[in-house]
């Protein structure tokens, strides 16, 4: 399952998030070739405060550990950034950092 590094910063109202998430991103005809399973996040949602902020539906087109950049002025110094992924096979993680 895919494991977060998060990183959060408000800066004149503006909250720039980078998130790096790490997984094989494998689809089924990169699974045959390395002879594993298939494993992708198939879902990636970011909430502030509970509101969400950023919602990405992804596939295994995507490159291994994918890596993410967005901003928001839904948040400040302090706020709680959450991120929940879930991969294809319906396995869900969660992640939360403090905006700096």
């Amino acid at each position: 399952m895919a494991k977060m590094k998060i990183k959060a910063k408000e800066k004149k109202g503006v909250v720039k998030v980078k998130a790096m998430f790490t997984s094989l991103m494998a689809d089924k005809e990169e699974a045959e070739k390395k002879k594993i399973k298939v494993e992708y996040i198939k879902q990636i949602v970011a909430k502030i405060n509970g509101k969400v902020v950023f919602e990405a539906t992804t596939s295994g087109f995507m490159s291994e550990n994918p890596l993410i950049k967005f901003q928001t002025k839904d948040g400040k110094k302090g706020d709680k950034i959450e991120f929940t992924t879930t991969d294809n096979n319906g396995k869900t993680e969660t992640a939360s950092k403090k905006i700096k």
